[in-house]
């Protein structure tokens, strides 16, 4: 029995058939299952939207590495993905992590499949859960296409499929060999990019083999290698004008760089109870009650402005109280000016992350008789990232402490705040690996029950992630910072609150820092450094194992052809078990979250069933008609059972014109890390989540208003002057599956006509997810709590603290917040796909190809528990348009391809104020931009074969577009001076080479 009667069939000559954008290859062989079903058929048709990608289209358009490839989708590019550029920034997966989210449902909502078969995730830290597109990093010359179904299919494959599935189809008839080099540096430096590829394939009567191994690594991009990144300006006009309203930097005379504050040191004044506040002096000469001046520090100038809580009194440099004084000193845009916003560290960072990724896979099967093969597959991975990042400090120095340069007077404490480079590298080592072995054959014909075969196969995966961190000791930092004696070093001092020395680390000798030369010479001695910091390591292992069966084939005959029907079951089970180093778990790393260990299991027993009617065919207006349904029972240890439907409808009314339509229910079981996370902490500034925060004159409800003061809140109250600490963690016993409705009905057009060769598709979707897990929020649980009239015994309110003990130095303040993960949201999508795919001949023998791929987004909100719906469509990151054109020549060995991505037009007006009405506190009203404008990048590529070599060059963004400059206090974080989304090129103009040997 030959392989490629299978699962793993390379779909050679693929038809756009029911819209699917296929790329052909060859020859069409055998029955083929289309992603989606389980049932094989000869036709590539669905009731459900596929995209069908070829491998050859990634090397035309200079992408590398599939990841880049798969978020570029229109359906993914639609919303924020993560990749390399959010060095620093916590996501689900960990550092390093690449992941997909189709219709921007969410990774941990999109299913990933080989041949048919679910992947495993990986990752490092407690939130594993999706899957990481650097396992995916297969020769090119492996894979016979990519398959996207834009539908939900939990019905078919379970839990997570619930926006789409991605099912990597790898060759089983692969004869020869293929090497394959890439080289593509960009033209500005940095992020330079190479990949080597080798595969090699063997097949015969009985059956076949596939060996293939990849490296890929791309280097890093640093802040300073490009002007849009080292320089987070204001871009602030004038209202009503275009002049540059940026505070101007006096050192450089250009609008100044607002990257960060540091260096710098500030005092704090003592003489407000419970709530000190932080003196930059605008004036070095200046006197804050009687104390010290600026001009008395040696090697540094305090400059800035006094906060006030009195919004009446909000610059007050002349008394040493927050009460009215007779000299309010407004600051100047010189002064300002002088801040310290900007330093040559900050330009070291990494924007994009480097990392290195291995894989070597082996596929192969053999007929152990003519009905009957045994198959297995094995991948083996790693993949080595970093990052190197700067650490800030904000160490309150006791006014006796030895290095203080105010020690004669002890009126004062003392905010050194340096930056200075990381002792070494975060740094990710992922191990992953997958197994597969099953065995598949034929039965034989038996009344109505024909062609059917059956298949039975084991998977096991395993992913090992070890994580160095690199972090200062909370414990050291309080014992030199909060030192009281000539040593400048307490094992017990305690200043900064958290851990001590004398607590965590008896025994071990204390080392004197002075904080002051750290903000002078922008480092500390090597001494200091070796104190100050460690490295430390965690790990994190994922299991994945299940065992699934399933038979498929004919029943017997309706008008249309035979009955197709398809039935199995599937056991899995899931482990994770994340271990952070000691000092994370123990809250001693400085500045940074802390976590627990995450560790927990779920088991999983599911059948399903599928059958496919081919009702009728060769009628007028009924050139065939097709309904398909399908069912799936699960039951998840953790939560209980669900079960599942879809059905579909494709109606080719005729030859040249399809009506298809399908709607399915879907659920995602919660995530491991979703149950068994272990407390995670965070911080937020009061003013983001307290809703007590001036409820006297904020637009907040009567029962907020009461509520805050009956706790003795004034109505002008300004909030806590330290961040709230936020404890994420999971909800087991709580958590409940994901639900969802999706419905697609589409029209695909095939007109054959005076020799147009025209294949498009139009499809109409909509999702609704019920119960969606998230976490709440720290806002939302606090905003719950005070606008219930049930209020101080609403459950919310059990979930955070106020501090309500006037001798406390954080009274009045939120000190800690519960934000568990719960079943808290409805999200409803809605949209428009439109696939086209134009085939002419054009003189002097070129063939001309051009794929279109265009996606709108009508509808995308999150309904949360109160009733208050988030639409985030059309903000920045989420555009409402987007789409891809591809354009290809052919003649003879030669082939032209350009390919234009667009993003259309997005605005983060109407979720933050476009204008600050007194900006800097200078009393001038200026406007910020926070507009997306229509962006695109071109990628153009020339290649050549000679025989059994190519060769291929090209240019990704051809006309080296930047990213559009985004305002000072907008909606988005910022990189530089640009947001923090996916769809924006942060390389610019980058040149490829491609060279490749098949033998």
């Amino acid at each position: 029995m030959s392989a490629k009667l299978f699962l793993t069939t390379s779909l050679a000559s693929l038809a756009l058939a029911a819209g699917a954008m296929a790329q052909q290859t060859s020859s069409s062989v055998g029955e083929v299952v289309v992603t989606g079903s389980r049932i094989k058929t000869l036709e590539f048709t669905s009731p459900s939207p596929i995209t069908v990608l070829a491998p050859e289209q990634a090397e035309l358009e200079g992408q590398a590495d599939i990841a880049a490839f798969l978020q570029q989708l229109p359906a993914a590019e639609n919303n924020v993905q993560i990749n390399n550029f959010f060095t620093g920034f916590v996501v689900t997966g960990g550092p390093g992590v690449n992941t997909l989210s189709l219709r921007g449902l969410g990774a941990q909502r999109t299913l990933f499949l080989i041949n048919g078969q679910r992947l495993g995730p990986a990752g490092v830290g407690g939130t594993v859960g999706p899957v990481d597109l650097n396992t995916l990093n297969f020769p090119l010359a492996e894979i016979s296409d990519i398959q996207i179904l834009k539908d939900g299919a939990s019905s078919v494959y379970g839990s997570d499929a619930i926006g789409g599935v991605v099912n990597i189809i790898t060759k089983a008839n692969y004869n020869g060999g293929d090497i394959r080099a890439f080289y593509g540096p960009s033209e500005h430096g940095g992020a330079n990019r190479y990949e080597l590829d080798a595969s090699y394939g063997k097949s015969w009567s009985r059956g076949y083999v596939n060996l293939g191994f990849s490296f890929y690594q791309q280097n890093a991009l640093k802040l300073g290698e490009r002007p849009y990144l080292a320089c987070a300006t204001d871009n602030a006009t004038f209202v009503g004008t275009s002049q540059v309203a940026d505070i101007i930097d006096p050192l450089t005379g250009k609008p100044k760089c607002q990257n960060t504050f540091a260096p710098a040191v500030a005092a704090l004044a003592l003489d407000v109870p419970g709530n000190p506040q932080i003196d930059y002096r605008a004036n070095p000469a200046a006197v804050l009650g009687g104390g010290p001046t600026g001009d008395d520090i040696p090697g540094w100038q305090a400059v800035g402005l006094r906060i006030c809580n009195d919004p009446n009194v909000q610059y007050n440099l002349n008394g040493g109280s927050c009460a009215p004084s007779t000299v309010n000193v407004p600051p100047s845009r010189t002064s300002i000016g002088l801040i310290p916003t900007d330093f040559p560290h900050f330009r070291s960072t990494d924007a994009i992350s480097p990392d290195r990724r291995y894989m070597l896979n082996l596929f192969g099967g053999f007929d152990l008789t003519p009905h009957v093969q045994l198959y297995g597959s094995l991948i083996l991975t790693e993949r080595l990232s970093s990052q190197f990042l700067v650490d800030q400090f904000f160490s309150v120095v006791n006014p006796f402490n030895a290095f203080s340069p105010f020690l004669a007077s002890n009126t004062h404490f003392l905010l050194p705040i340096p930056i200075v480079p990381q002792d070494a590298l975060s740094t990710q080592k992922v191990d992953y690996g997958r197994a597969v072995l099953g065995v598949k054959g034929d039965f034989p014909d038996l009344g109505f029950f024909r062609k059917w075969s059956w298949d039975i196969y084991a998977q096991f995966s395993q992913s090992h992630g070890y994580y160095t961190e690199n972090f200062a000791l909370a414990d050291r930092v309080n014992a030199t910072a909060g030192s009281t004696n000539a040593a400048g070093c307490d094992p017990t001092a305690n200043i900064n609150g958290g851990p001590t020395m004398a607590d965590l680390e008896p025994g071990v000798a204390c080392v004197p820092v002075d904080f002051f030369s750290a903000v002078a010479n922008g480092a500390f001695t090597p001494a200091e450094k070796a104190f100050l910091y460690k490295t430390e390591q965690g790990s994190t292992i994922y299991n994945h194992y299940y065992v699934e069966g399933a038979a498929s084939g004919d029943l017997f005959n309706l008008p249309g052809g035979p009955i197709g029907a398809s039935v199995g079951f599937q056991l899995r089970r899931e482990e994770i078990d994340d271990q952070p180093p000691p000092d994370v778990q123990a809250g001693n790393d400085y500045n940074l979250t802390s976590a627990g260990r995450t560790k927990g299991a779920d088991s999983i027993q599911e059948v399903f069933g599928e059958v496919r009617l081919p009702l009728l065919k060769d009628l007028p207006f009924i050139d065939n008609l097709v309904f398909s349904a399908s069912g799936r029972f699960s039951h998840y240890k953790s939560y209980g059972s669900t079960g599942t439907y879809k059905v579909g409808l494709d109606w080719a009314i005729t030859p040249w014109l399809t009506l298809r339509a399908s709607q399915g229910t879907g659920f995602r079981a919660p995530a491991l890390y979703e149950l068994f996370l272990a407390d995670q902490t965070g911080f937020l500034a009061q003013i983001s989540i307290d809703p007590c925060v001036n409820y006297g004159t904020s637009a907040v409800s009567q029962n907020v208003k009461k509520n805050c003061a009956s706790q003795g809140l004034p109505p002008n109250y300004g909030g806590g002057a330290q961040s709230a600490t936020i404890l994420t963690g999971g909800g087991i016993g709580n958590l409940k599956a994901e639900t969802s409705l999706s419905r697609t009905v589409g029209l695909v057009f095939r007109p054959k006509w005076f020799g147009i060769d025209l294949n498009l598709s139009a499809d109409y979707y909509t999702f609704d997810i019920r119960n969606q897990i998230q976490e709440f929020g720290s806002a939302n649980i606090i905003f719950q709590c005070y606008n219930s009239p049930n209020f101080p015994n609403d459950p919310f309110c059990g979930l955070f603290t106020r501090d309500l003990n006037p001798a406390s130095p954080t009274f009045q303040s939120i000190t800690t917040v519960h934000d568990n993960f719960v079943n808290v949201a409805r999200q409803i999508d809605q949209g428009l796909d439109v696939t086209a795919r134009w085939r002419q001949r054009l003189p002097y023998d070129v063939a001309m190809t051009v794929d279109a791929n265009l996606a709108w987004t009508f509808y995308t909100n999150t309904i949360l528990l109160s009733g208050s719906v988030n639409n985030f469509l059309g903000q920045v990151g989420q555009p409402p348009f987007v789409g891809t054109v591809n354009f290809r020549f052919d003649r003879g060995p030669w082939t032209l391809n350009y390919f234009l991505n667009m993003v259309g037009h997005t605005s983060d007006d109407r979720f933050v104020s476009a204008v600050d009405r007194n900006y800097n506190g200078l009393g001038q009203a200026v406007q910020f931009d926070h507009h997306g404008p229509f962006y695109t990048t071109s990628n153009i590529a020339l290649r050549r074969k000679f025989g059994d070599w190519s060769a291929e060059f090209g240019v990704q963004n051809l006309f080296d577009k930047s990213p559009p400059p985004y305002g000072a206090e907008g909606f988005q974080s910022r990189i530089g001076e640009i947001p923090l989304i996916s769809q924006y090129d942060l390389i610019g103009r980058t040149f490829f080479i491609d060279v490749e040997r098949h033998f």
